[in-house]
């Protein structure tokens, strides 16, 4: 199994990402890859089809429920913001199986404290070999990334 861990990089580009690499392969992972994005904020670069896609599979994630708790009235700014400012870690453990909001659970806990400096951070698991390929946030300036996407499954058609 192949594990996303999804991390919102502040201004400076950091995160304590060390430290989640650190403790997950404490936990028995095998770190296999990193993906780093990071924009300057000259506008809206990244505005349409990948905010939309990311957006949509971020709604029915566990996690979710926290962040609409801590930031209210400023998510989706926030989902923004993580949508061109982010690092994606590719984690692979064959000997056991978590579920992602267990292990994002003991990531906020272990790493993050719980506290105000806390990013946003998600962990998702996508199928067996190969995975880590693929990132989990889409990426506006590939368009066959969006090949799978059907934009009437998810938007309503006007009246």
């Amino acid at each position: 199994m192949v594990y996303h861990v999804i991390i919102d990089l502040d201004d400076l580009g950091k995160r304590r990402v060390g430290k989640v690499i650190s403790l997950l392969e404490k936990m028995g992972f095998e770190f296999v890859e990193i993906k780093k994005r990071i924009t300057l904020h000259s506008g809206n670069e990244f505005s349409g089809i990948g905010q939309f896609i990311l957006k949509s599979k971020l709604k029915d994630l566990e996690a979710m429920n926290f962040y609409h708790e801590r930031f209210v009235g400023i998510l989706d700014e926030k989902i923004e913001h993580l949508y061109g400012n982010n690092v994606e870690l590719f984690f692979e453990n064959e000997e056991k199986q978590f579920e992602p909001n267990e292990l994002w659970e003991v990531i906020v806990d272990k790493v993050f404290e719980k506290g105000k400096d806390m990013p946003i951070i998600f962990v998702v698991t996508t199928g067996d070999g190969d995975g880590f390929d693929g990132s989990f946030i889409p990426n506006d300036f590939e368009p066959e990334a969006h090949e799978y996407y059907n934009p009437r499954t998810l938007m309503p058609l006007g009246k």
